[in-house]
């Protein structure tokens, strides 16, 4: 059977764009309209493209390239990711591209629109009807004790006293509940092209993997290293995390005894420090660097004379 003219079009097209880009972005295309995604292939204009159509065409097309004798990893990866285990299936959109994923859904996200409550629309998100005056007259009494909703009547209107959440995420929508919040004028849902998952160098990801970014990697990774450290440390397993500070430990018990025994070594003067100590320049010099107020030092200097007299007069008395 001969193939239309469109659909070599089609497969030409496709063919070219795969082999143009590293990167595949499948998107639900539920409820979003013609001029969205009009403005979307705009914005994306040098950055990707956009490509549409029947699964069982583009079923057919990475079929070919898997079964090609120059077929690619890549090739061979989508055939059997999208197809072998059906996931090119509903309403998806491709999005092509070489730049960062998180960038393209930015941009998915920028042409959102705001949409009303349509009946047999599955609820993305949470909806309530906040409490306050509606408006409405009171024979609209009976939409709301529909949705057991608590109303009064207030100077000739209806007024809701508590807020009502209508419709959990997830949730159908039903007749009752979309004339209510069309006459409320709550237009609670925002359509968009939303990135189920998309496939980059080979491999498969999650929308959620979008979530992971360099921010969120380095820190981990930093927290991952602190409690590395702090094991190393606790359990005096030596490791290169806590290499630099095992050297910092080991040097401050050498100062430590360099100022008890006046034993000088090459890195620092222990009977410098002493002498310092004894002079007061040492406290002086200690007070403003951590933060202490400037009558600090005079004060710790005077106190370290007081000593310095007593261990004078017990030295006298033996």
């Amino acid at each position: 059977m001969p193939v239309s003219q469109a659909k070599e079009d089609y497969a030409a097209r496709m063919n070219a764009l795969l082999d143009s880009y590293n990167k595949v972005l499948f998107c639900n295309l539920d409820n979003v309209r013609s001029s969205q995604m009009h403005a979307v292939r705009a914005s994306m204009r040098g950055k990707g493209e956009v490509l549409v159509g029947k699964k069982t065409m583009q079923k057919k097309i990475l079929k070919n390239r898997a079964e090609a004798e120059g077929a690619t990893k890549s090739d061979l990866e989508l055939y059997r990711l999208l197809c072998e285990e059906n996931r090119l299936v509903g309403n998806l959109g491709l999005v092509f591209t070489n730049e960062d994923v998180s960038t393209v859904r930015e941009i998915l996200r920028s042409h959102r629109v705001q949409a009303p409550a349509r009946v047999g629309s599955i609820a993305p998100v949470d909806v309530t009807v906040p409490a306050g005056n509606t408006g409405l007259e009171p024979t609209m009494t009976s939409f709301f004790q529909a949705l057991s909703i608590q109303t009064k009547i207030a100077k000739g209107t209806v007024e809701i006293t508590v807020d009502k959440q209508v419709l959990a995420a997830g949730d159908k929508v039903d007749s009752s509940t979309a004339t209510l919040l069309a006459k409320l004028k709550i237009f609670p849902f925002y359509y968009a092209a939303q990135v189920e998952f998309f496939f980059e160098n080979g491999l498969m990801f999650t929308a959620e993997d979008l979530s992971v970014t360099p921010a969120v990697i380095e820190d981990s990774v930093g927290k991952a290293l602190s409690n590395l450290t702090a094991v190393s440390l606790a359990t005096g397993i030596l490791t290169e995390a806590s290499f630099p500070h095992a050297i910092m430990d080991g040097f401050k018990n050498l100062l430590a005894a360099s100022v008890a025994t006046d034993y000088s070594f090459e890195e620092y003067n222990g009977a410098q420090l002493i002498s310092d100590i004894k002079s007061g320049k040492a406290a002086a010099a200690a007070a403003p660097a951590a933060g202490a107020p400037a009558a600090a030092a005079p004060a710790a200097a005077a106190k370290q004379e007081e000593e310095e007299e007593e261990d004078d007069v017990m030295d006298s008395l033996f």
